[in-house]
């Protein structure tokens, strides 16, 4: 016998209930497997552009360091007016963070050497960043400034004469300490940069002062 209207009503709406209730199940599942990858992403997106950021800043902060050592060949002030400006170029990126910077003369590949009166190592096992001894500065950050703490560089041995064929080349490089926020992928990370440039010829206002090249 085929049921009434009302017990066939009443089955299409138990069907109805059932068939929701599996949907909303299958969502909640699909939710739970989603969501962790989601967040994953999103956390993801957060700490890439914090770590570009300092990344930017820092490759920004050696470019101007070198920029302003290039252009003082042979004043004591070169150094730490490379410092100077790589404090007012990396402002982007917390300089709490900086573990060193070093003001250095580099050899042809752009890595401190073990040099003397001027004159390039082209020794391959110097090319490395692991020690800052001769003509090689090091800087610390503390107390919103950078002070030298270590190396030696003595300025008259800077090779900027007018027609000399071997130019002394400047490297600004800086190791830097990336802390992670969310601490999904780690703590920490280091991150490191150098810019290097050939000095600039000695200003025509110089060459009159003793010393500064040869006649």
């Amino acid at each position: 016998e085929a049921p009434d209207g009302a017990d066939a009503g009443g089955c299409l709406m138990r069907l109805r209930r059932r068939r929701r209730n599996n949907d909303t199940g299958a969502v909640a599942v699909e939710a739970a497997f989603i969501f962790p990858v989601f967040v994953l992403i999103l956390f993801g997106i957060i700490e890439f552009s914090l770590f570009l950021r300092d990344h930017v800043a820092l490759s920004a902060a050696v470019r101007s360091g070198a920029r302003t050592a290039s252009a003082e060949p042979r004043m004591d002030t070169f150094a730490t007016d490379a410092a100077s400006a790589v404090l007012r170029a990396g402002t982007g990126m917390p300089f709490s963070s900086v573990q060193e910077m070093w003001v250095y003369e580099a050899n042809p590949l752009g890595y401190p050497a073990n040099v003397g009166q001027g004159q390039l190592a082209r020794n391959s096992s110097a090319n490395t960043f692991t020690t800052c001894t001769s003509n090689c500065l090091v800087f610390t950050y503390s107390d919103s400034t950078f002070t030298q703490t270590a190396g030696e560089w003595d300025e008259a041995e800077i090779n900027a004469c007018p027609g000399d064929i071997d130019m002394s080349n400047v490297g600004i490089y800086i190791r830097a300490n990336h802390r992670f926020v969310t601490g999904m992928f780690g703590t920490s990370v280091t991150i490191t940069d150098h810019a290097v440039l050939r000095f600039e010829p000695i200003p025509a206002s110089q060459l009159l002062e003793s010393g500064q090249c040869k006649p």
